[in-house]
């Protein structure tokens, strides 16, 4: 006899699957588990009804009769599931249709739109507020909850926190058109000790990573140009003022003809993105959702990320 409380909706949802692909490997792709996991599920779900649902041969998977008979009342149940969680969501982003966001400046030209804009299909009449700073004051305001998540660097003190890494995209160098080290394919750390670099402010996470990589070159500080945001140093980068080291998502994407991009080695520097949110507060409806859709998203913004870098550094 087929017993209801041993029937589970990861094994609904992995009849379903294969059902639709009349397939177990492609059904494994859609559902993201491995072919030894959904066998396993579907195992538990034939015992629970007491019947083979399937008829497996070396070409092709078939229904078997009980199969039939099931397959389009766990698709109904399914999605009244699907459809009873969207009311829930939708009445509780009635109540809290607001998501607040702390950013490093050098996240915000690329990596913060590419996040928002996954979110706002899903999500198009939440109000954003978005509040800009270095990573101090990042982590304080996700620690006051003063925003929801905060999209920035690792903190070295995270207690109560937790970070949920997106991309790690390295530092590239950026210098005039017409500078000398513009001419190498590759430039090192030490081939920067003649010229001016340009700087983010002391404190900043940036200038942190900057200032353990040119630690073993001891750099003359006398060399350097400070500047509050990182990202507006491209400016004076093209100017001819100096050359600036800056993390991949704070550059355009076509540097034009007075701006020159190359890669560092000795050693490769390289930063790591994400979210950072309080661990021991429940996330809202809306909060929820954002955290689901960017997580969805990190493995393709980590390929979007070593795509942009070749193309980049590509003559």
């Amino acid at each position: 006899m087929a017993s209801l409380n041993a029937v589970d909706l990861d094994g609904l949802r992995g009849f379903v699957a294969i059902a639709r692909h009349a397939s177990f490997q492609l059904a494994t792709g859609e559902l993201n588990i491995s072919a030894p996991a959904l066998t396993r599920r579907i195992q538990r779900l034939e015992a629970a009804i007491g019947a083979p649902l399937f008829e497996r041969t070396t070409r092709r998977v078939q229904l078997t009769p009980v199969g039939e008979l099931l397959l389009p009342r766990a698709r109904r149940i399914l999605g009244d599931l699907e459809e009873a969680l969207a009311a829930i969501d939708g009445e509780l982003a009635s109540r809290n249709g607001q998501l607040s966001l702390g950013c490093i400046p050098t996240a915000t030209r690329l990596l913060l739109p590419h996040i928002l804009r996954a979110f706002h299909e899903r999500r198009p009449r939440t109000r954003l507020r978005i509040v800009e700073g270095n990573v101090a004051s990042v982590v304080a305001a996700v620690r006051d909850g003063t925003v929801d998540f905060g999209v920035t660097l690792q903190p070295a003190v995270a207690d109560g926190l937790a970070f949920d890494p997106l991309l790690t995209e390295p530092f590239l160098l950026a210098c005039p058109g017409d500078h000398p080290l513009a001419a190498q394919p590759r430039v090192s750390w030490n081939d920067l000790r003649p010229y001016r670099l340009i700087v983010s402010e002391p404190g900043s996470g940036n200038r942190a990573v900057l200032e353990q990589a040119l630690r073993k070159w001891r750099w003359q500080r006398d060399h350097l140009v400070e500047i509050d945001h990182l990202t507006r140093s491209l400016g004076l980068v093209e100017a001819g003022i100096g050359i600036s080291v800056v993390p991949l998502s704070a550059l355009p994407d076509m540097p034009g003809a007075r701006l020159a991009i190359r890669a560092l080695d000795g050693p490769r520097v390289t930063r790591t993105l994400g979210l950072l949110r309080r661990r021991s507060i429940p996330l809202g409806a809306v909060a929820q959702q954002f955290w689901r859709a960017v997580r969805q998203l990190a493995p393709t913004l980590e390929a979007h990320a070593r795509e942009r870098a070749g193309r980049l550094l590509t003559p």
